[in-house]
């Protein structure tokens, strides 16, 4: 009888097994003429139609091999009488020489040989028979099981962890027999190679809570005391299924292992070395990323159990997945095997350290034989399909490989070759670095005067030209230079062409990195040569050609460039120029191009343009310093280090603060020093000591320079301030410290009552500003805060909130673009500016737009070039929900910010779901897609494209005057709409045709619509059903529209649902 239930993995050994014991037994000679394979499941266990197909079909293989038969078809045996009769009538035909009376007389049910402590069902219960039996065992002396010298390697784990297809993997590997008396236990003795059969790998059964049998673990117990030696070399390889949680199952591995370490006699020492492998099926369902995930937290569950518990397990996990695979198997268990030889090696010679013990083989090593053994299955495995398990051998063979061995490059440059194969297969990073890291390796091997050795430099540098384009890594492109310049060297003239001009593009790759004139130079001769070594008809002329040109160009194009920074003195030229120099020069030119170009040096008080702050820095002790690590060997820590020290070099404070009469200008410090000023000369006192305090602040907090809008800033130059407020808010935002100066308040006051907060450039400062400390008029930290930063002071940050009306996630996170557009311009609505444009240029740095700065033009120009922006790049109609003076610039932009200080709020109503239930899903299917069609509202030369739903007008009716004489109060009444009234100054005119009110529309409204989904549609429906502010527009000449009645809110409502169905949808040309 045989459960499907089992796992596929161990039906094979199950069956084997028991047909093995079953006969050991002394029963009748004639009892196995014939064995009849049945098929069974336990009561009420079901299988999928794939996983019973698959069980009956390997059940029958391995019936195949054992000389036995596949009963009833297959079919799972179902309880029945009359099936086990026929089942029973079958197996008697082929038993024809066999009396029918000795089946009555002897007929008997053979007890379960599998072990008792596990549950019927569970596919883990088997038999461990002894293997290559003598004829006559009781002869045979019986002589000790496990020696002093063996090595012992436990296989534990769960149910379902496969150990039964790891131990018989590694049983291939120079099987030499197993133990008597293993009834609980399987022990297999084997070898490697030609070495002594002195390794024992031991099947130990699974344990679980609760589920244990006395017998069974006494039996288990006698096998260690009977067998086991304290002489011997102990290890445990502990196996864990991927397809469970690590996280769920790491109490249950550490009882585990607690259950098998209890298993010993008390006078023995439990095995401390444990290996744990990852298991998995090969028709294993788990993403790679969630295998990758559970291999992660297995790891971390591990590195719980070392040195935890009564036992002190010293655990680690081994680098691979076991699928099935020998290798594998092979692998895990020789890393095993050399942990525990060195682990005792040090424990019994501990005076030998270092590469002392590099030099003690294993005791389970004979001469070369292992690493021979190693080379020839590695080489005949790296056919196989599966890369990951020959490559974790792959790793195994070079591990245990002296560096003298013969065959070692041979090796190492097989494993390259599969490493490269997965590498082309996945390109993932660590096959990357792997086939780099081996190419190394075998060059270190190769004498100057190897042949193979061209072609492997050719292939190290394919790869470390792959791994520099998708890292950029300097150092990696100093290598390839490296080799390119070994090839060159090694090869002959004629054929000196390619690698002339290969060597050239590596040069040029540096030159766009660094910008070393030095490295440009050297491509340039390179290319020369090439191309006097090549006819003008042949291909590689072309080639050097191409080079030329492109070299040329780029030399020309950063020519400034190179001029610019060669102000730092250092000198680019020579082609010895060290990486270190080349580093700092890029860094150094990155850095300034992103900071003010004139600074406040707060030291000595002295203005420096780029040049002066230049040679400051070149005078400076972090220079010296970066220039004496020219040695470093780690090129990435090494750039990280030089950005690191010039970041803090350049670093800069900036001040923000209501301006004041008499400020320092330019022409007042340039070239002086701000603290020897006086205020003479229309200098005001308390402004230019506002200046000098602001610095010597800077200096405290240890900030070598400083900026100030004032001073810092040469505004008789249209160009430069243009340049400066296009990049005020990134230099803001870049500075380390920016200091708020509030001149109106003393040490009574709140933040609110300062007209900081009123002042329109002072917004962005404050949005912009990472890091920033208010200080009262004396110079006193506000509130005596002593925070580092107020933004991450709660208490002030919720008094900054209160003042600014702005959300605590935009004042320390803030980032500049459209999104929310008109939240951004109710933050500065009731902000002024001393030049009315200037309201719309402080802007530009919140909204992060690039416009040109002209002043003298008019203030509703320079806000509706800004709005136009705003709606040309986000498509956002929120900005034209207002209600206010128009402006000139368009009829739907207002004159000012002001009409944005209200916020729209719209009282929602609920709909009645009963009535949409009649409505024309069709009809509203097309809506759906009408409004999806729309395109995005934009605004072209003072012209809105304005997507919309459009209400015509019918009638507008004058109702009697409102209390105010100049306004008058209007009822409207439109297509699809209720009717609504309007009180305005605007004069209407009564009849129809002339008006219409529309509901500006944003793709953004409409919900994903997925597949068949309804939600969307209905979703769409509750919307349009909501009240909305409509815009009413006058239809002019030219299919044009102006916007009317801009001075109040127009709040309509449509008037049924089955009304929306029939909206109208267009896109309207306002002017």
């Amino acid at each position: 009888m045989h459960n499907l239930a089992f796992e596929p993995d161990d039906a094979d050994l199950m069956l084997s097994n028991h047909i093995r014991a079953f006969r050991r037994t002394e029963c009748h000679p004639h009892m196995l003429s014939a064995i009849h394979v049945v098929p069974t499941l336990p009561y009420g266990e079901r299988l999928s139609d794939e996983r019973l197909k698959r069980s009956v079909t390997q059940l029958q293989l391995q019936a195949n091999v054992a000389g036995a038969q596949l009963a009833n078809g297959g079919q799972p045996f179902d309880g029945k009488p009359e099936t086990a009769w026929h089942v029973f009538r079958r197996l008697l035909p082929d038993s024809r020489h066999t009396s029918t009376r000795w089946y009555a007389e002897s007929s008997i049910t053979m007890p379960y040989m599998g072990l008792s402590d596990l549950p019927r069902g569970s596919g883990k219960g088997k038999s461990f028979p002894q293997r290559h039996q003598a004829s006559d065992e009781s002869a045979q002396p019986k002589e000790p099981e496990i020696a002093e010298n063996d090595y012992v390697i436990f296989v534990v784990g769960p149910t379902g962890a496969g150990k039964t297809r790891f131990t018989r993997q590694l049983s291939k590997n120079g099987d030499v027999g197993g133990h008597p008396d293993t009834k609980n236990v399987e022990a297999r003795r084997c070898n490697f190679g030609n070495g002594p059969a002195n390794i024992i790998v031991i099947d130990m059964p699974s344990f679980h809570s609760g589920r244990g049998n006395a017998d069974a673990d006494s039996g288990i117990v006698d096998w260690l005391k009977s067998n086991f030696t304290e002489k011997c070399h102990p290890g445990v390889l502990l196996l864990h299924s991927l397809d469970l949680d690590p996280t769920c199952d790491g109490m249950l591995m550490s009882h585990h292992l607690e259950t098998f370490a209890k298993a010993f006699p008390i006078e023995f020492t439990v095995p401390s070395r444990v290996f744990v492998v990852p298991t998995s099926n090969l028709n294993s369902t788990i993403p790679s990323e969630k295998l990758g995930q559970r291999l992660s937290q297995l790891n971390t569950v591990i590195a719980g159990l070392n040195g935890h518990g009564i036992f002190k397990w010293h655990a680690s996990m081994f680098p691979g997945v076991f699928k099935g695979q020998q290798e594998t198997a092979w692998s895990a268990a020789l890393l095993l095997l050399k942990t525990i030889s060195q682990t005792q090696t040090k424990e019994s010679i501990s005076l030998l350290l270092g590469p002392a013990l590099k030099c003690l083989a294993p005791q389970f090593l004979d001469g070369l034989a292992l690493t021979d053994l190693l080379v020839k299955e590695f080489r005949k495995n790296s056919r196989n399909c599966d890369l990951g398990a020959t490559i974790m051998f792959g790793r195994t063979v070079i591990e245990f490989m002296p560096p003298e061995h013969p065959q070692r490059r041979s090796a190492l440059i097989s494993l390259a070759n599969i490493i490269s194969e997965r590498f082309n297969e996945e390109g993932t990073k660590e096959s990357l670095d792997g086939v780099v890291a081996l190419g190394r390796a075998v060059s270190e091997c190769m004498s100057p005067n190897d042949p193979q050795r061209l072609a492997l430099y050719l292939g190290l540098d394919d790869f470390l030209s792959q791994r520099f384009k998708s890292r950029g890594a300097l150092v990696d492109l100093e290598e390839i230079i490296s080799l390119r310049r070994t090839m060159l060297e090694s090869t002959a003239a004629p054929d000196r062409c390619k690698p002339l001009l290969s060597l050239a593009d590596s040069l040029y790759e540096k030159y766009q990195k660094l910008g070393s004139v030095g490295d440009i130079e050297e491509a340039l001769r390179l290319v020369h040569t090439a191309s006097q070594l090549s006819p003008p008809e042949h291909p590689d002329s072309v080639l050097s050609q191409e080079r030329l040109t492109r070299f040329l160009k780029a030399k020309i194009r950063k020519g400034i460039v190179s001029t610019h920074v060669n102000g730092l003195g250092i000198n680019p030229s020579g082609s010895n120029s060290s990486i270190i120099e080349q580093l700092i020069e890029k860094v150094v030119f990155e850095t300034l191009e992103n900071i003010p170009p004139r600074l406040l040096h707060t030291q000595s008080g002295i203005l420096c343009n780029r040049d002066a702050q230049l040679s400051r820095f070149k005078d400076g002790p972090q220079y010296k310093r970066l220039l004496s690590r020219r040695s470093s060997a780690n090129s990435q820590q090494l750039e990280a280090e030089v950005k690191d020290v010039v970041s803090e070099c350049f670093a800069f404070a900036t001040l923000s603060h209501r301006w004041g009469s008499g400020e320092p200008l330019l022409r007042d410090v340039e070239g002086r020093n701000i603290y020897d000023l006086n205020p003479t000369n229309g200098l005001e006192k308390h402004s230019l000591e506002k200046l000098q305090t602001f610095c010597v602040h800077a200096l405290e907090h240890n900030l070598q320079w400083a900026w100030s809008d004032t001073c810092c800033i040469n505004k008789d130059s249209s160009t430069e301030l243009q340049e400066a407020i296009g990049s005020m808010f990134s230099w803001y935002r870049r500075s380390s410290l920016t200091i708020v100066y509030l001149a109106d308040i003393g040490h009574i006051g709140s933040l609110a009552s300062s007209i900081w907060f009123k002042r329109g450039w002072t917004l962005q400062e404050l949005l912009a500003s990472n890091t920033v400390l208010f200080y009262a008029c004396d110079w006193s930290l506000y509130a005596n805060s002593d925070a580092a930063n107020h933004k991450a002071d709660p208490t002030l940050l919720e008094e900054l909130c209160k003042a600014t009306q702005i959300a605590e996630r935009h004042l320390t996170g803030f980032d500049p673009g459209m999104e929310d557009a008109r939240s951004r311009l109710c933050w500065a609505s009731r902000r002024r500016t001393t030049r009315p444009e200037d309201m719309a240029y402080s802007l530009f740095g919140i909204f992060k737009v690039q416009l040109p700065v002209l002043y003298g033009e008019t203030a509703q120009d320079a806000l509706g070039r800004l709005l136009a922006e705003v709606i040309s790049r986000s498509g956002d109609v929120s900005v034209l929900d207002w209600a206010g003076e128009e402006s000139s610039f368009n009829s739907c932009f207002p004159a000012n910010l002001e009409p944005y200080q209200t916020v729209p709020h719209i009282q929602l109503i609920p709909g009645d779901p009963a009535e949409r239930k009649c409505l024309d899903l069709g009809k509203a299917q097309k809506l759906y897609d009408d409004l999806a069609r729309l395109p995005l509202a934009r605004c072209v030369h003072r012209r809105i494209v304005l997507p919309s739903i459009v209400y015509p007008v019918t009638t507008v009716t004058r109702k009697v005057s409102s209390t105010s004489p100049s306004r008058c109060t209007y009822q409207i009444h439109a297509s699809r709409l209720a009717p609504l009234e309007v009180t305005s100054l605007v004069n209407l005119d009564e009849g129809a045709g002339k008006y219409f009110l529309v509901r500006p529309w944003h793709p953004k409204s409409l919900q994903m619509q997925t597949g068949s989904d309804d939600d969307a549609i209905w979703n769409l429906l509750e919307q349009l059903e909501q009240p909305f502010n409509a815009l009413l527009l006058k239809r002019l000449l030219h299919n044009e529209y102006k916007r009317v009645v801009c001075d109040c809110t127009i709040t309509a409502r449509v008037q049924d649902p089955a009304s929306i169905l029939d909206s109208e949808v267009l896109t309207l040309e306002v002017v």
